[in-house]
């Protein structure tokens, strides 16, 4: 009876460690995820990323690869959002064409402001600056979780082994094995794998020099025929919003008051030319009155500006790729509003 016990046992242990083996030696020689090895460029311009990475990781790689190079000295800082402020237009604004766009996924102020700590603490030239904000970006005050969102450790002070752990849990993760296997072994990408951010088929334009990410593919589509692109699927993305101004909660407590408060002293030592922009959300929550208050008395009437809420700019779903991102042409709307006086 024992002699059979152990017998299944070993074959089930057998079971379990001859497929994480295998799984370790895909994860390290694919590097789904390029957070193993190093790479001169995370994107190739004008094609698919596929497997979508931690924007946050690529970001910093990225800045480290290349400061020596361009000595970057402006920086737009924010979330996905902040990707559309394009780097050809705002040079013209500021007179300077040495800038980086940080750009990662779900940011918040935690986020910006270890990224702002690290530029300081290396002695980088922080001379312009265009923070891009939302309820959401002010909401988090602490390392972020997840694969996709979890910070570099370089800003966290994570372990490193740590910080792998989690994206080899998320490669080891049922859904997300059975799709990119599937890619990988078939070479053809199937509508599943783009549910629940799997995979993403979609052509990404990129500037290496920039770190500047651009939809091309979607803008064409637009131009030529936009009917086209806002068809009854997308469509549906576009929910009724209420015809009264409605504010999102309050996010600025203490902890948000003490980071808000070191950025503005990082800025006053570089004597940085900055801007702070409210995202103009298709949601048309309006910033807490009391969120806007402090970032005006921190940062001054003068510099910050807020989009948030019902306006002409949030009126009109053609102003959106979907419910969540805005197009190039808001941003370059925004970017002559809040820079009247500069060179164009």
């Amino acid at each position: 009876m024992m002699r059979k016990f152990i017998k299944q046992l070993s074959s089930f242990l057998a079971i379990i460690l001859v497929p994480i083996s295998i799984l370790v030696i895909l994860y390290f020689h694919y590097d789904p995820f390029q957070v193993i090895y190093k790479y001169r460029s995370y994107f190739v311009s004008g094609t698919p990323r596929y497997v979508t990475l931690n924007y946050d990781y690529v970001d910093m790689e990225t800045f480290l690869n290349n400061y020596s190079t361009y000595n970057y000295n402006s920086f737009i800082i924010g979330n996905s959002r902040s990707r559309f402020y394009e780097m050809d237009t705002w040079q013209k604004y500021i007179g300077s064409d040495k800038c980086f766009h940080f750009n990662a996924s779900d940011e918040t102020l935690y986020g910006i402001n270890k990224k702002l700590e690290f530029l300081h603490q290396k002695q980088v030239d922080i001379s312009n600056v265009l923070l891009i904000l939302d309820h959401s970006t002010l909401s988090g005050t602490t390392n972020s979780e997840g694969h996709l969102f979890i910070k570099h450790p370089l800003l966290s002070g994570q372990r490193m082994f740590d910080f792998q752990l989690i994206f080899f849990k998320a490669f080891c993760s049922q859904r997300f094995l059975r799709a990119y296997l599937d890619f990988k072994l078939s070479g053809h990408f199937k509508a599943y794998m783009k549910k629940g951010v799997l995979l993403d088929d979609t052509p990404v334009g990129y500037n290496l020099k920039y770190n500047e990410m651009k939809l091309s593919v979607f803008e064409e589509i637009i131009k030529v025929d936009p009917s086209k692109y806002y068809d009854s699927k997308k469509m549906r993305l576009f929910y009724h919003r209420d015809t009264m101004q409605k504010f999102s909660a309050a996010a600025i407590r203490k902890v948000q008051i003490e980071m808000l408060n070191n950025i503005k002293n990082i800025f006053k030592a570089h004597s940085t030319n900055f801007k702070i922009v409210i995202n103009p959300l298709y949601d048309q929550l309006k910033l807490d009155k009391n969120d806007a208050s402090v970032l005006m008395d921190i940062f001054g009437t003068e510099n910050v500006y807020d989009f948030s809420g019902i306006n002409s700019i949030t009126a009109d779903y053609h102003n959106y790729y979907e419910e969540s991102h805005y197009r190039p042409s808001v941003a370059k709307e925004i970017m002559s509003i809040i820079y009247p006086n500069h060179r164009r």
